[in-house]
């Protein structure tokens, strides 16, 4: 998404060239192409101020409460990942440890955050599979009434440190998270939608500042030099750059002139000539 500067800066732009030519409406208000082309532009900067009031809407209070959420379940996954960590190691299981060689709190604090859930979970699932507790309400009454299940899972807590509310804790900190993110995400897909929007007026606006009133101001070069020179300091840096057009898009000071409504009659081109095949000679034949 394009920064709030660049945004703010275009529409600084575009409002000083509007001080300008309204400040000299006297000279070029006779002129009924150029008075429509001012008054897009006008009604373009409106737009734009109209979409930055809802591009700057405070979300801060959602945004806080998803970066809390988000630094819990950081913490909390990287814990039960350590230990996780350990026991692959003292136990010799190569895959575990090549599948969490790479997890360390860089990785996890660098990643996207539904990259962070997918692999939260993962690790919610090992620390369950090999810590013996189970996954379901069901699983989990009929694990505390096996004494023997009892006993493993005593016995990996006092080995590697690993405890049932551990496990409970980062269940819990990815559903915090979730629930933090989903009106976050809301918000931001908001803001995205309006920058696209600003971005495409901003487009027109370019367009139209470059091929229509940055031309018609040059009529008035010798007339008014006040007024042209004022306009040309501001707009040095577009004012003269060269404009690379096609055969199909030149355009000249007649078809400027023109409506929206009305178009220019292309020429038809020739057709090309029918090429005559030579026959073949006998001898081919």
């Amino acid at each position: 998404m394009e920064s709030m500067k660049n945004f703010t800066l275009k529409m600084d732009r575009n409002a000083q060239v509007i001080s300008i030519l309204s400040r000299n409406a006297a000279i070029w208000d006779k002129v009924s192409k150029f008075q429509v082309a001012v008054d897009q532009l006008i009604s373009n900067q409106k737009k734009l101020v109209d979409h930055y009031s809802l591009l700057s809407k405070d979300i801060s209070t959602v945004e806080k409460d998803k970066n809390y959420r988000r630094k819990e379940l950081e913490d909390r996954t990287i814990a039960v990942v350590r230990i996780m960590q350990v026991f692959a190691h003292d136990k010799k299981k190569e895959k575990l440890q090549q599948k969490l060689y790479h997890l360390n709190y860089e990785y996890v604090e660098n990643c996207l955050d539904f990259e962070l859930i997918d692999i939260s979970k993962e690790i919610w699932l090992i620390a369950n599979k090999f810590g013996g507790y189970a996954l379901t309400f069901e699983g989990k009454i009929k694990a505390a009434l096996d004494p023997e299940n009892v006993k493993a899972t005593s016995k990996f807590e006092k080995e590697f440190g690993l405890s049932a509310d551990m496990i409970k804790n980062l269940e819990d900190a990815i559903l915090n998270f979730i629930k933090a993110l989903v009106p976050h995400n809301k918000e931001m897909a908001e803001k995205e939608k309006v920058a696209l929007k600003m971005k495409e007026i901003n487009k027109k606006t370019k367009k139209l500042l470059t091929n229509k009133i940055d031309r018609f101001v040059l009529l008035f070069e010798n007339e008014n030099p006040g007024f042209y020179k004022e306009y040309n300091d501001l707009r040095e840096d577009h004012f003269y750059k060269h404009i690379k057009e096609t055969v199909n898009q030149e355009t000249d000071f007649n078809e400027l002139l023109l409506d929206k409504n009305e178009t220019v009659e292309a020429k038809p081109k020739p057709k090309p000539k029918p090429k005559i095949q030579k026959a073949p000679d006998s001898e081919t034949l």
